[in-house]
């Protein structure tokens, strides 16, 4: 089978987990015999033009006739059986989509966010879920200037997404990477039900030859990701000074963004905070490796919630907020689900804290789950089996 995946690569600038999403699955892909064929744009390459060449993209933000070619062409060198698309935005747009089924090839894309129906892509603005958008009635979206704080760029990423769903809703295969993907698809971005699949993201395990701690011999809760609110890098601080009599435990914060002045703050203030700001994925892993569990306190409907998903695959505890598809990942039975509010957190540190909660249980627990829902191995065979059905 000949696959041709088609992805806007978000900009190496901000570590982007939708990349190494598709990173990780082309390369799976290719290990289970699958010939995987690139077609891929760069916002890196968009950064460094120049002033006119910028001015043209933002032009061709909504749809792109020379991207449109240029997907014509790749078609006749690859010859491919199906396409896949992840992301189009901002430049390739919905033309290279177009150019796909008119060549009457069978296409499959996968949501990885809600820009179809959000300007900001996460249902979430001024530090709250924010639903003021909906299909046929994106104004506020606009107004607010939620595509980077722009109302010119937000009314062109509007034009193109909507050109997108109107593509996607009538003539693609969709694939959600959580339930949760899947009903709001289905239930607010009105999408067909029977056109919409749930395929969670694959994550990989420890490499080999990494030197584990045993989860409950660390003493060091860990969060990884972006500094930003809808994250809960907000609620973890708080959660976590109310903790300062409770447990004898240290918390290691990994990433940067907007909130890094009050990230640096909280561990000037408190000696048992380390930020060590963004490192790369190889750093990522060390520090799994030696965490006793792992924090996702999003308080935003997270789409699916990789870090969650490493920390099982690194047999670490996880302790994360009950949003979106993060409750997917985390059960109580080995876990701690909590509502996103900062008492319920701090309780749920504390327990996970404690020499008597049997990390040992849950974890194995958890890494049985991770095998049968979010391993390559899972997540390979699910995809390689919906390629070939919408082949047949």
């Amino acid at each position: 089978m000949r696959v041709l995946v088609v992805h806007n690569k978000y900009s190496s600038r901000v570590p982007s987990g939708e990349n190494l999403a598709v990173s990780d699955e082309v390369g799976w892909l290719r290990e289970a015999g699958v010939d995987v064929h690139l077609h891929e744009a760069d916002n890196d390459d968009a950064f460094a033009a120049g002033k006119v060449e910028r001015a043209r993209q933002a032009v061709r933000g909504a749809w792109s006739r020379p991207a449109g070619r240029a997907m014509e062409r790749r078609l006749h060198e690859v010859a491919p059986d199906l396409v896949h698309v992840h992301n189009v935005f901002p430049l390739l747009t919905a033309s290279v989509v177009r150019a796909a089924t008119a060549a009457g090839l069978p296409v499959v894309w996968t949501a990885h966010n809600h820009r179809v129906t959000c300007v900001e892509g996460g249902n979430f603005r001024d530090g709250a879920i924010c639903t003021d958008c909906r299909p046929g009635w994106r104004v506020p979206g606009i107004r607010h200037g939620c595509y980077a704080g722009s109302t010119a760029a937000s009314t062109v990423v509007t034009a193109g997404t909507a050109l997108f769903r109107r593509l996607a809703h009538r003539r693609l295969t969709t694939l959600a990477i959580s339930e949760h993907m899947r009903g709001w698809l289905v239930d607010e971005a009105g999408f067909p039900p029977d056109r919409v699949r749930v395929k969670y993201n694959g994550v990989a395990g420890p490499a080999a030859g990494t030197t584990t701690t045993p989860a409950d011999e660390s003493r060091t809760f860990l969060f990884v990701g972006r500094l930003d609110r809808h994250k809960g890098i907000g609620l973890l601080l708080d959660a976590w000074a109310r903790t300062k009599d409770g447990i004898d435990a240290q918390l290691h914060l990994l990433g940067d963004g907007g909130m890094a002045p009050e990230v640096e703050a909280a561990a000037a203030g408190d000696p048992r905070i380390t930020w060590f700001g963004a490192v790369p994925p190889s750093e990522v892993a060390k520090h799994l490796a030696t965490a006793r569990a792992v924090v996702a306190p999003a308080t935003w409907e997270e789409p699916f919630g990789r870090v969650a998903a490493e920390a099982l695959a690194h047999r670490r505890g996880l302790i994360a907020t009950r949003r979106g598809g993060l409750a997917e990942i985390v059960d109580p039975s080995f876990g701690w689900v909590v509502d996103p509010e900062p008492a319920a957190l701090a309780a749920a540190l504390v327990d996970a804290a404690r020499p008597d909660a049997d990390l040992a249980t849950r974890t194995r627990a958890g890494h049985e789950r991770y095998e049968r829902r979010f391993s390559p191995e899972a997540t390979t065979t699910a995809l390689v089996e919906i390629y070939r059905e919408v082949t047949r």
